[in-house]
């Protein structure tokens, strides 16, 4: 009798199909928000230019108009980025790949172009078996590992990597503090947002090393995971998020080590923008599946100080 199940890969490119039509759906919300906005936006600029005619400057129902225009202006360049990304279509990927993707953006949100986009571990030397990326026009970057499916994968899993932007004169522009973990058959996202800057892509510099130290603008979250006889759990996928208005931001994942604990650093670029000074966090924990295990998300940490610690108790598998 034939084996009618399907295979990985049938469910794999199903899947996929699904996303390109979730995409599709969600980018036609997105452009009806859009336009519902600047049709409002359109009524609060005349609805002011009325009231300064009438009250002047300082009256507060000028102030409240004006406060509402400044916040609505950081929603239109967030829902033209959300726009742009989800107009993206993604390269291919399957099963016996690890990809990390997103967009090199600059301050006004445009895509920058011919970038390098590479991969470099904790010494500051350029992981080369990863390969490299440049970005698009639309700023856009895809840095595929793929491996052979007899194989073993040539880069540990538990080995930090450090996601580095450089230009075509091996200037190193941008070097994420948060780690990425090669994990095949996962796909992770990082948005970077630079100063504006157009050259003309080239491999990242071989041999160059030198790890970059703590940044001023460095925001910390740290914490322990432990089980019901507080024994620490290791090998737990741990990230962070900023709640947003809408959609949350990922500011980090990393593991916990043998001892249950875990560290996080991030920088004010990864979360503010037009109008949030302070990140409102929370963190969920995995399994090496995937499987949510922990969320602190009904319980977010709205403004977040500069260093946040976690103690997160958790339920062993039976």
């Amino acid at each position: 009798m034939a084996n009618n199940e399907p295979s990985k890969e049938d469910i794999l490119d199903n899947v996929n199909n699904a996303f390109t039509f979730l995409d599709e759906q969600r980018i036609s919300g997105l452009e009806k928000m859009k336009a519902l906005q600047a049709t409002r936006n359109d009524s609060l600029e005349r609805e002011k230019i009325r009231l300064l005619k009438k009250y002047g400057d300082f009256h507060p129902r000028v102030k409240k108009i004006s406060d509402r225009l400044s916040y609505d202006q950081g929603l239109k360049i967030e829902l033209a980025n959300e726009i742009e990304k989800a107009k993206i279509k993604m390269p291919d990927f399957d099963i016996n790949t690890w990809m990390v993707h997103g967009r090199v953006l600059n301050q006004e949100g445009t895509g920058l172009h011919g970038l390098t986009v590479s991969l470099y571990d904790e010494n500051g030397n350029w992981i080369e078996v990863l390969g490299y990326a440049c970005t698009d026009s639309r700023g856009y970057y895809a840095v595929r590992y793929k491996v052979d499916p007899e194989k073993k994968s040539e880069y540990p899993e538990r080995d930090k990597l450090f996601l580095t932007i450089t230009d075509s004169k091996f200037n190193v522009l941008h070097r994420d503090i948060r780690p990425l973990f090669v994990k095949i058959g996962r796909i992770d996202y990082r948005l970077i947002v630079l100063e504006s800057k157009e050259d003309i892509c080239t491999p990242p510099e071989p041999g160059k090393s030198g790890s970059p130290g703590t940044p001023p603008d460095a925001w910390i979250v740290r914490g322990n995971v432990v089980d019901e006889e507080r024994a620490p759990i290791s090998g737990l996928i741990v990230s962070l998020y900023d709640k947003d208005l809408l959609f949350d931001d990922v500011l980090g994942t990393t593991l916990t080590d043998e001892n249950g604990s875990f560290i996080m650093i991030y920088r004010t670029e990864a979360f503010k923008d037009f109008f949030e000074k302070r990140p409102d966090i929370y963190l969920k924990v995995l399994d090496n599946e995937g499987k949510t295990l922990y969320s602190s998300r009904k319980k977010i940490r709205c403004n977040a100080g500069r260093v946040e610690e976690f103690s997160i108790k958790i339920r062993r598998k039976s």
